[in-house]
């Protein structure tokens, strides 16, 4: 049975056009592991490499050329009818989009691209976004005066809202070297209590991690810094501690910094948030295309 699919082969054209992974990927809004990820699916489905590497020059083979051949007139032909069938989705109002300050551009670099590509395929569904302090973006939710919002968190949820998760990963403790917790394989949430550790919030978004810190009897200091650039020199410069996930290749020196994983606590998670009962039809589809995408990327997983 023939299974794949449209955005496989779109992927594939990709590649054709640019005849470099790195530069597809772009172009498709895509890691490029995700990239040679669809490439390796369709060559599994079609029992035959697609490209062939010739002194580190990308090239069809016999089979790739047919496969594009007839691949470009149906993705243009599906484009077409995505077009025509979205063309009468449209808002009396764009939508309010709170985004994290958190969030952009180091924890979700790509989050940007994403959205204007939805802008892009929906063209009737325009979106107004807001960047904010993740502590103030749910409160601005709840007023009325956002219809969702992008937030880091670790599970915690405001009363009256609806969270999907768009990205997980373990949480962390980032430091330096010179720290006295660096030599330790894994913290646990009591062992942060003597120093002072830097978060994304202080909102309800990050209540697991203050009721596990709180069962030592010292009492642990947390303090907001909005943006990856102030953590990054409170750490450095300052010997602090910061909230962090675990991902592969973001400790770019292990040596002088690292992210040592953080025990006793859910995954650092990057949601979107809306009202209870207010998921509407246009919400819906941009959280689903958000969790897509990001998907691709990172990994993730819905919990409402």
């Amino acid at each position: 049975m023939i299974s794949m699919t449209i955005q496989q082969l779109s992927v594939f054209l990709a590649v054709c056009d640019e005849m470099n992974y790195t530069r597809a990927a772009s172009a498709v809004y895509m890691t490029r592991q995700a990239v040679r990820q669809n490439i390796a699916e369709l060559e599994k489905e079609l029992c035959g490499p697609l490209f062939q590497n010739n002194r580190n020059r990308l090239g069809l083979t016999e089979k790739g050329r047919l496969l594009r051949e007839n691949a470009a007139p149906l993705v243009a032909q599906f484009h077409v009818l995505q077009r025509t069938m979205n063309a009468d989705i449209r808002l009396r109002h764009p939508l309010r989009l709170g985004i994290s300050a958190a969030l952009v551009p180091d924890y979700l670099p790509t989050l940007k691209d994403h959205l204007q590509s939805f802008r892009d395929f929906y063209p009737g569904l325009a979106i107004a976004e807001q960047t904010m302090e993740n502590d103030l973006a749910v409160p601005a939710l709840l007023e009325g005066k956002l219809d969702a919002c992008l937030v880091m968190d670790l599970g915690g949820q405001y009363k009256g809202t609806q969270r999907t998760v768009l990205t997980r990963h373990k949480a962390g403790i980032f430091m330096k070297n010179t720290h006295p917790l660096f030599s330790q394989s894994t913290v646990n949430a009591e062992d942060l209590c003597p120093y002072s550790l830097f978060v994304p919030g202080l909102g309800e978004e990050f209540r697991p991690l203050f009721d596990a810190a709180s069962v030592s009897s010292d009492t642990a200091s947390f303090e907001v810094l909005p943006s990856f650039y102030q953590v990054l020199y409170h750490v450095m410069d300052r010997n602090g501690l910061a909230l962090n996930r675990i991902l592969a290749g973001e400790d770019t020196d292990p040596a002088v910094a690292r992210t040592v994983p953080l025990q006793g606590v859910p995954p650092l998670c990057s949601s979107m948030i809306v009202r209870d009962d207010e998921l509407s039809l246009p919400l819906e589809l941009l959280r689903d295309w958000l969790e897509a995408k990001l998907r691709d990327e990172f990994g993730g997983g819905r919990t409402t």
